[in-house]
């Protein structure tokens, strides 16, 4: 019964993404519009919990340059992550490994990911200062919410394999 259900699975996994790319082939929506669409989206988000939290003018303010700060550092650290993970891969490709230079690539890999955590933890500790109690216990909440939204879709999927 189980590989019935899995079998089903794959093959209507298979004919959508067929479709799909039939359907995106036909008419292809560009990256940049795509990207546009995103950040649209994710803005008006952002205002709809600015608005739900009551924040003042200056708190909006101070939420977005926070927002454009910790953004333009996270990026700089992902793509510096990336470049670092391209680099261990090919070491590890060659036919002759060069154990110093994949450990030490490894140690800055590890090095990159604390500071992305410090970086997350700063933008948790700028944004707790600059709202009340109040409306930080309300964003969490809203934040656990929108998470939780996504741990569930993820747990429904496991049931199904």
């Amino acid at each position: 019964m189980r590989k019935v259900k899995v079998v089903t699975l794959l093959i209507v996994a298979v004919l959508v993404g067929l479709s799909t790319s039939i359907i995106y082939a036909a008419s292809p929506i560009p990256l940049a519009q795509q990207k546009e669409a995103i950040m649209k989206k994710m803005d008006a988000k952002r205002q709809e919990i600015y608005n739900d939290l009551g924040l003042t003018d200056e708190q909006r303010k101070l939420l977005e340059e926070n927002e454009n700060k910790h953004r333009e550092q996270t990026k700089a650290l992902f793509t510096q992550l990336r470049q670092k993970m391209n680099s261990l891969r090919q070491e590890l490709e060659k036919s002759e490994l060069n154990m110093q230079a994949i450990y030490q690539t490894n140690n800055e890999l590890k090095q990159l990911q604390a500071q992305m955590l410090d970086n997350r933890l700063e933008r948790i500790l700028e944004v707790r200062k600059i709202l009340t109690p109040e409306q930080f216990k309300k964003f969490e909440d809203k934040m656990n919410e929108r998470m939780g939204h996504f741990k569930n879709k993820r747990e429904r999927n496991k049931e199904e394999f």
